[in-house]
């Protein structure tokens, strides 16, 4: 059997007020972000990061940080 083993990573996120949806749409656009979801409570969003190539997972990262409407973040990296 084969196959690739990913990098993989959940990147919590606390946007602007009133931005959270213009937050939302942005990053979906950010390559190697598989799925995306809007959260109530502390953190607003939630991005999962998924690459074979661990640089591709921490450029995706960065340009979600360098997001305007991105407040703050806190990333989980997937170890098991």
């Amino acid at each position: 059997m084969y196959y690739i083993e990913m990098s993989l990573a959940y990147i919590l996120i606390n946007a602007e007020i009133g931005k959270e949806k213009k937050c939302y749409e942005e990053v979906k656009q950010v390559n190697h972000v598989r799925e995306i979801h809007i959260l109530y409570g502390f953190y607003d969003i939630v991005a999962i990061v998924e690459s074979p190539d661990i640089n591709k997972v921490n450029t995706a990262l960065k340009r979600i940080r360098q997001n305007n409407n991105v407040m703050t973040t806190e990333t989980m990296p997937v170890i098991e």
